[in-house]
């Protein structure tokens, strides 16, 4: 099953960077820009598929990673180009070079938008819950937790789910994996322990002495915890014992001094199966506008929020939590759902969310990225205009480009052997 999530992500990547790289193409041609290579991947070359009328070789390369035009004279020639030849990227005015640079934009955003127009008016579901990024942002492709719950998109019950550690308070009381916790007994009266409110009379006596009170969530639970810590609390469950006699149970546990029973909490949750999204095609067209400025927006924050663990993390285990979340289409693809019809609608999305990735991911002030060399470009081109000189040579700026080049490869393939070691852990 590995090798199909390799492949399936490796398509959808390559479709993604096919659609990035005809952007450059499409604008080379149309401004008489001569394009001397389509290659798909990163050489080595593999195989050199076909070269058209206007003499484009197009090939197939052997790391399937990124891709790239190779465009007539793109790289600064060491003499001055012959005057009149209008095919080379070096000859071409300052608007002209702009487009080239920066017609991706337009690319990866035309194809977020049209899958997402299609989806919105056929059918589409939400693919994931953002408990990560903070936002006011009203996603309907990766909604936060707050609006999931008020759009239905998963509906809350109440109580608690105990999943006790091994060897923990938990499970030395009985507490089975998925315990339904009800409620919590503690004692009125807090100077007092379990043996005084109990009597042998108990069951006469509790509603005189005992607070029953329901745990819709971790903090009220916790809160219980910490105000009877070193005293008895009674739990009460739906457990194994629920389902055969359709009876809940109850345990009695002595709470520490750090109130702690050492058990993960998770709120009785469940997903609204039926649940999607369909519109006409006007407000298809407006959702997916609004779908894609969001993620636009998401992925930005997501990107400060990773940087920041990375570079300047507030506790040490941050920078290795940043570091496995960063992840390709590998990874991701690994979470598609078994129905067939299921996997075409998740895959468009994450195609479209990856070609927003991806377009974001080139405005970074990083050398080799399509944003940096645009940027070089603009301020060559205004000291040009003041001081008829460059802030750097092109031979310089041609080696950084290839230096961060290389350490974008090694960083991609790095985030690959990552993804797939964590699906073979799984």
């Amino acid at each position: 099953m590995i090798i199909i999530w390799i492949i399936v992500a490796i398509f959808i990547f390559s479709l993604v960077i096919i659609i990035h790289e005809f952007g450059h193409f499409f604008v080379a041609r149309k401004t008489w820009v001569k394009v001397l290579e389509f290659g798909l991947w990163i050489p080595p070359k593999a195989k050199e598929i076909f070269t058209d009328k206007k003499w484009t070789r197009y090939t197939l390369n052997w790391l399937p990673l990124w891709g790239f035009v190779r465009l007539n004279w793109e790289t600064p020639p060491l003499t001055p180009p012959p005057s009149g030849e209008g095919d080379k990227f070096y000859n071409k005015s300052y608007l002209e070079k702009t487009a080239i640079l920066l017609a991706w934009v337009f690319m990866n955003f035309l194809l977020a938008s049209v899958i997402f127009s299609v989806l919105f008016f056929i059918w589409i579901k939400p693919i994931w819950i953002n408990d990560k990024i903070p936002t006011n942002l009203n996603s309907k492709i990766i909604p936060t937790y707050s609006q999931a719950i008020s759009d239905w998109i998963i509906i809350k019950k109440d109580w608690l789910i105990l999943n006790p550690i091994k060897w923990s308070l938990a499970e030395k009381a009985w507490i089975k994996n998925w315990d339904i916790l009800l409620e919590i007994a503690t004692c009125k009266n807090k100077f007092l322990n379990y043996w005084f409110c109990s009597d042998k009379n108990w069951k006469l006596v509790e509603n005189n002495f005992w607070i029953f009170t329901k745990t819709n969530n971790f903090k009220d639970l916790k809160k219980i915890l910490n105000i009877n810590k070193e005293k008895t609390v009674i739990f009460y469950y739906l457990g194994e014992q629920y389902k055969k006699t359709n009876e809940y149970d109850s345990l009695y546990i002595n709470i520490p001094k750090d109130w702690k029973i050492w058990a993960y909490i998770w709120e009785n949750i469940e997903l609204n199966r039926d649940f999607e999204y369909k519109f006409w095609i006007i407000d298809s067209v407006k959702y997916w506008f609004k779908e894609t400025y969001i993620q636009s927006v998401l992925t930005f924050k997501w990107l400060w929020i990773l940087m920041k663990k990375i570079f300047s993390p507030e506790k040490p285990e941050d920078r290795q939590e940043a570091l496995n979340q960063m992840s390709w289409p590998i990874w991701i693809v690994d979470f598609v759902s078994t129905s067939i019809w299921a996997w075409i609608v998740f895959l468009s999305i994450i195609t479209a969310i990856i070609s927003i990735n991806l377009w974001i991911f080139n405005l970074l002030p990083i050398p080799a990225l399509d944003w940096w060399r645009w940027f070089l470009l603009t301020i060559n081109t205004i000291l040009k205009q003041i001081f008829w000189e460059k802030i750097q040579t092109e031979n310089f700026e041609n080696l950084v480009h290839i230096l961060f080049f290389i350490i974008l490869i090694a960083l991609s393939i790095l985030i690959w052997y990552n993804d797939i070691i964590k699906i073979i852990n799984r």
